[in-house]
């Protein structure tokens, strides 16, 4: 009786964890429904516009990363994450990549002139 009721909390406190990390990361799942490949940009260009560093210039993956995905459907989505990620560095990285934003597009803090 002992191991199953322990297995069962442990099961419960598993699947506890496994909410709350889907919680964490809901909108970055919403986004890679929505505006395709948000996972590869993440993978490819994370580290260039990590809010930490020098600005450096991206990698050729990341650039083509950017070109397969959605770059202007993922910008509402850049809002929840600005304590993470540099606004200035996605426009750096974006501009550099050849794929800057439309006049007007607002992307977390920055409105594209």
């Amino acid at each position: 009786m002992g191991k199953r009721v322990f297995a069962d909390a442990r099961m419960m406190l598993m699947m506890c964890g496994i909410v709350v990390m889907m919680m964490a990361m809901g909108p970055l799942i919403s986004a890679q429904l929505e505006c395709r490949n948000v996972f590869g940009v993440y993978m490819q260009c994370g580290r260039y516009i990590e809010r930490e560093g020098a600005t450096v210039p991206p990698s050729s993956q990341c650039c083509s990363a950017l070109e397969r995905s959605n770059v202007t459907c993922m910008c509402p989505y850049f809002a929840d994450y600005e304590d993470t990620y540099s606004t200035e560095k996605v426009i750096y990285v974006l501009n550099y990549c050849e794929t800057p934003l439309a006049s007007g597009t607002k992307c977390g803090n920055y409105t594209a002139p």
